[in-house]
């Protein structure tokens, strides 16, 4: 049987922590080939390639050229650098997954588009929480209309508990929060994953944002926002809310409310699923149940079965693998992008991804103009998209589309 030649460009934290050990397990079991890896700081490709017995490398171009059989490339760089890179990779006839946010800016999506559109490759998009097992039991509860018309859908999420300073006075973020490390501020980084489930959990697309970001902290060091708050509202008229948090006692939720029941749950993993349904006159728990057994030593979902009408059974596609229902929505994931390549199916999420971005940058947009309501699609750059390229070109000396 055929297999996709995969390899892996960027083997810092969020690589060797997930994707690494998901790609190599994956392997293991012959659904892919995992071909090499690369990465700028030698240490990190050498650390990477000896632990997984795989050829390393600094520079991608050689590792095209040592390797051309290689048919997809999982890229799990820092944001500024996805576009830039997927790009590469396509014009190298390669497929391509990016990590999560898509990249920096829609023009910055567009670039990958356009690349993967002229070189006839497909992209994928690393976003790895709505295939969890639980999130995709709640999309099937949702589109089986076992909660009726969803009218609400909350995602509150504390990423950290640090103390307030009490010297500080908060003020909004006015300027792009962004020294181009690897991380984009939050709207972007967590927020991606938060506004892909709550447009999963609406089934629908959001039509405006209206959004605040606020800065606490007093350090210069700090350029990310310290809160942010949004409300969605969506075609179908359901409404969302997004608030993201490092200050302060808070806790972490998701909430679907439906015109016949609701879940309201605190953690995206586990083995239990707070459902609620109108039975009658009264709102009652329904009964969820999680079968599990080992695989290697590690503790493996086999299926989640929902007592509704009609019964939701989801059955874990990679329950003879050593991967937990966290790293279910990796292997999910890397197999998209394998079967787009092997097969030349579009991949599962994709130009989602944009959309992700497209939500965020509604956020900042909404905010550096006093919360005023960002109509979506956004149609023009931004003027908070405008700061971020001008901050890009005075850095790099060059436009952000020029790579």
């Amino acid at each position: 049987m055929s297999v996709a030649k995969i390899a892996l460009i960027g083997c810092g934290r969020p690589a060797r922590r997930w994707h690494l050990p998901t790609l190599n397990e994956l392997a293991k079991k012959g659904a892919v080939e995992f071909v090499a890896v690369c990465d700028l700081d030698e240490s990190l490709a050498a650390e990477s390639g000896k632990t997984y017995g795989v050829p390393y490398y600094t520079s991608a171009e050689e590792m095209f050229e040592k390797h051309p059989d290689i048919m997809a490339v999982d890229v799990v760089t820092g944001d500024p650098t996805h576009h830039g890179l997927a790009k590469l990779v396509a014009e190298h006839g390669k497929h391509v997954m990016v990590e999560k946010p898509m990249a920096l800016t829609l023009t910055c999506c567009d670039v990958i588009i356009d690349a993967c559109r002229n070189n006839g490759v497909h992209f994928e998009v690393a976003e790895n929480y709505f295939r969890m097992p639980k999130q995709r039991v709640i999309v099937n509860l949702i589109k089986e209309g076992i909660l009726g018309d969803v009218v609400r859908v909350y995602y509150v999420e504390a990423k950290a508990q640090n103390l307030f300073d009490p010297t500080v006075t908060h003020r909004g973020v006015t300027h792009p929060v962004h020294k181009f490390g690897n991380s984009s501020g939050m709207c972007m980084d967590m927020g991606a994953h938060r506004l892909s489930q709550l447009r999963l959990f609406a089934q629908s697309e959001a039509r405006q944002v209206l959004g605040t970001t606020r800065r606490y902290r007093a350090n210069p060091e700090i350029v990310h926002e310290d809160w942010a708050h949004s409300m969605i509202d969506f075609e179908s008229g359901a409404v969302g809310i997004y608030e993201t948090s490092r200050l302060g006692e808070s806790m972490s939720y998701y909430q679907v409310t439906g015109t016949k029941g609701g879940i309201r749950d605190h953690a995206w993993t586990g083995r239990a699923l707070p459902l609620r349904l109108q039975i009658g006159e009264e709102m009652q728990d329904v009964g969820v149940e999680f079968e599990r057994h080992t695989v290697d030593g590690v503790d493996v979902l086999s299926r989640i079965v929902v007592h509704t009408d009609p019964e939701i059974v989801y059955v874990n596609p990679y329950r003879e693998y050593a991967i937990d229902d966290w790293s279910v929505g990796h292997a999910a994931e890397i197999m998209s992008l394998a079967n787009a390549a092997l097969h030349d199916e579009a991949p599962e999420y994709g130009s989602n991804g944009r959309k992700d971005v497209e939500m965020a940058m509604a956020i900042y947009e909404s905010s550096l103009h006093g919360t005023a309501p960002i109509k979506l699609p956004i149609e023009e750059v931004t003027s908070y998209e405008q700061m971020l390229h001008d901050d890009y070109y005075e850095q790099f000396g060059r436009a952000i589309d020029e790579v």
